[in-house]
């Protein structure tokens, strides 16, 4: 009772946008985090990107109803695209380590369903923050499902 469940299911065209499933996913936690433990967790949003706040927000756009006060930045293009896959994964694990450390009586459990269809940059990013040790022994569980019969013996 009281934790988060965020999910995404990946498809065959899942791979033409790279990273997109698991933006989409950290990007439902935001609303789900609205409504209970929004001040704790916008503070220390606030305190870790302080500048680098609109780098969260281009991001994660969600974000913007954790701290209204900030004023929601111009996208042309798509996040995931804009930016660097080493620079969306840092920016995800700090997000990732505040919302956890945060919500000792919230865990985060984190759905990806048919993840033969994710593209390896995804899995690389959901592996360092698996395995990033701030956020290893926290609060977060992770169910990954795949269809053998999707799946190359080779992969």
């Amino acid at each position: 009772v009281g934790g988060y469940t965020i999910k995404h299911k990946f498809d065959p065209m899942s791979q033409e946008k790279p990273l997109s499933g698991v933006i989409s996913a950290f990007n439902q936690i935001c609303l789900m985090i609205k409504g209970r433990a929004r001040p704790v967790i916008a503070k220390k949003l606030g305190e870790e990107f302080g500048v680098d706040f609109s780098l969260l927000m281009r991001l994660l756009p969600n974000v913007s109803v954790l701290l209204p006060e900030h004023v929601r930045p111009v996208i042309n293009v798509d996040a995931g695209e804009a930016m660097n896959a080493r620079s969306v994964c840092f920016t995800l694990l700090r997000f990732v380590r505040v919302v956890l450390v945060s919500s000792p009586s919230h865990p985060v459990m984190l759905f990806l369903d048919d993840i033969q269809w994710a593209d390896s940059t995804a899995l690389d990013v959901i592996h360092t923050i698996l395995s990033d040790a701030k956020t290893m022994g926290s609060y977060m569980f992770f169910v990954g499902t795949y269809r053998d019969n999707e799946v190359q013996v080779d992969h």
